[in-house]
C-alpha cells in the first residue's frame, strides 16, 4: 500500500512540524501530508486548526497574527518536555526539509485567503521549485476554483463532499481533479466509479495494519495515518 503521513507521523512526534516530517520521511512514507493557513502579514503558515491553542503553548488565530508572533509559540511542549522549542514552520521550510528525493507532498490548504492568495502563493511555489510531478493541492470548492483557475497544471485533491461519495466524485469531476480523498464510508463500487473516471482515490485514515489492507484491497491507492511505523512494519 501507499503511504501518507498525516501532519507527518504525528503519534509520535510534535503534529505538522519539521521533525515529524523527517521521521516520516526517514521510515520511507510515499507521502507527507499538511495543513496551511495564511498569516496576517502573508506567510503561509503550517497548522491544523485555527488557532494556535491546541497545538501550541501560544493562542490566537493564525490568520489573525502576525509571522513573527506565531513564530514565538512553542509547537514542541504540548507533546512534552522533550520537543520543547520545536517551532511552527512555514510552507518553505517543509519543502525545504522534502528534500530532493521523490517523496509526494498532499497540501492542505484550509482556506485559499484574500483574493486567493494563499492557493496563488502555493501554486507558485510548486511551480518555481519543480514539484509539479510529487506535490499537490487538496482543499474544498474555494481552493479547487482558485488552483483551476490559477494553475490548472497543478494537481489537484478534492475534499469537498466527504460526506457522501458519490457527490464527492461529481465534484472532483467538476473541478477537474486528478485526485479525492474519501471518508471511512467508502465502499468498493465508490472507489471503482472515481477510477473510472481516472481518479487517484485517497483514503482518510487508518492506523492499523489490517483495517489498511482492507481498505486497499477495497480500492484504496493511497491510506492516510498517522501511526506510518505501524503501517510499514
Amino acid at each position: 500500500m501507499k503511504l501518507c503521513a498525516h501532519r507527518g507521523l504525528s503519534h509520535a512526534c510534535p503534529e505538522n512540524t519539521i521533525p515529524a516530517f523527517a521521521a516520516a520521511i526517514a521510515l520511507g512514507v510515499d507521502e507527507i501530508e499538511f495543513d496551511l493557513w495564511l498569516s496576517k502579514d502573508g506567510v503561509p503558515v503550517v497548522c491544523h486548526d485555527p488557532k494556535l491553542d491546541r497545538t501550541t503553548d501560544g493562542e490566537g488565530v493564525v490568520t489573525e497574527l502576525t509571522w513573527e508572533a506565531i513564530r514565538e509559540a512553542d509547537a514542541g511542549v504540548m507533546t512534552g518536555e522533550l520537543w520543547e522549542r520545536i517551532r511552527v514552520p512555514q510552507l518553505e521550510e517543509v519543502l525545504d526539509a522534502s528534500g530532493a528525493g521523490d517523496v509526494g507532498l498532499n497540501i492542505h490548504i484550509k482556506d485559499p485567503g484574500p483574493g486567493g492568495q494563499l492557493v496563488k502563493m502555493t501554486c507558485d511555489q510548486i511551480r518555481e521549485r519543480g514539484l509539479k510531478e510529487r506535490a499537490y493541492i487538496a482543499g474544498i470548492e474555494d481552493v479547487l476554483s482558485v488552483s483551476r483557475d490559477y494553475a490548472p497544471e497543478v494537481v489537484r485533491c478534492c475534499l469537498a463532499g466527504q460526506n457522501s461519495p458519490d457527490e464527492q466524485i461529481d465534484l472532483a469531476i467538476a473541478y477537474g481533479c486528478q485526485r479525492l480523498q474519501f471518508s471511512r464510508k467508502v465502499t468498493a463500487a465508490d472507489a471503482a466509479r472515481a477510477h473510472g473516471v481516472g481518479l487517484v482515490n485517497n483514503l482518510f485514515w487508518s492506523d492499523e495494519r489490517e483495517d489498511a489492507r482492507a481498505y486497499v484491497e477495497m480500492g484504496i491507492d493511497v491510506v492516510l495515518t498517522n501511526r506510518a511505523n505501524v503501517l510499514l512494519s
